[in-house]
């Protein structure tokens, strides 16, 4: 999920799936983002190398949905089924795969954690600070196609773990929740307050002895 920009490496998912024979027996690609009608010149950039991938290795074509810009409600359809699956057309205990070669923070890769999907997320970054490698999720070197794969299936068997799925919703309940943010938000402007009126005092004084 994320825009279709070079950036955010879903061409490198594309070819991750075509590197990995193994990767692509065991689970479809849905990749949500991106105006698929009227593409902008970055999003046409990177259609062109997924249409490349797939003109190379045409038994993908059936396995890399391209769903386009979807709503948020869409969003946390896609990511249920592929928690918890879809009757008979998707399978359960799938995974959420981020390819960015860097996020700051990463809030798709936290709705996956919410969903109760195991992440594939870049080793640099904002994600690092709080998927666990090998707990809820995979940590990798994101820029390279088979170490994407690789991580990628090992996403797979962490979803596979019947614990997993607690494991990544703790994460955002622990950390990422409104009520948690307010509660750290207001923690820290209580902080700079009295470190302003603090300052400020100091300052007053300096003033008052020279």
């Amino acid at each position: 999920v994320g825009r279709l920009h070079a950036v955010k490496g879903m061409s490198r998912l594309v070819a991750a799936f075509a590197a990995d024979p193994e990767l692509a027996a065991r689970a479809n690609l849905v990749i949500v983002g991106g105006d698929l009608d009227h593409p902008s010149a970055a999003e046409a950039a990177e259609l062109a190398r997924i249409e490349q991938t797939l003109h190379d290795h045409p038994s993908l074509r059936g396995q890399v949905v391209l769903l386009g810009r979807r709503s948020h409600e869409d969003v946390s359809i896609v990511l249920a089924a592929a928690r918890a699956g879809w009757g008979a057309l998707i399978g359960a205990q799938g995974a959420y795969a981020c390819a960015s070669a860097k996020e700051e923070f990463g809030l798709a890769v936290v709705e996956a954690l919410a969903a109760g999907l195991p992440v594939v997320a870049p080793r640099v970054g904002g994600p690092a600070t709080y998927v666990e490698h090998g707990r809820t999720g995979v940590l990798t070197d994101t820029t390279d196609v088979l170490g994407l794969a690789t991580a990628a299936e090992r996403a797979l068997d962490l979803s596979a773990q019947p614990e997993t799925a607690a494991r990544t919703r703790a994460v955002v309940e622990a950390r990422y929740t409104l009520e948690r943010m307010a509660r750290s938000l207001t923690a820290v402007y209580r902080i700079s307050a009295g470190a302003a009126t603090l300052a400020h005092a100091v300052s007053g004084e300096t003033e008052a002895v020279a």
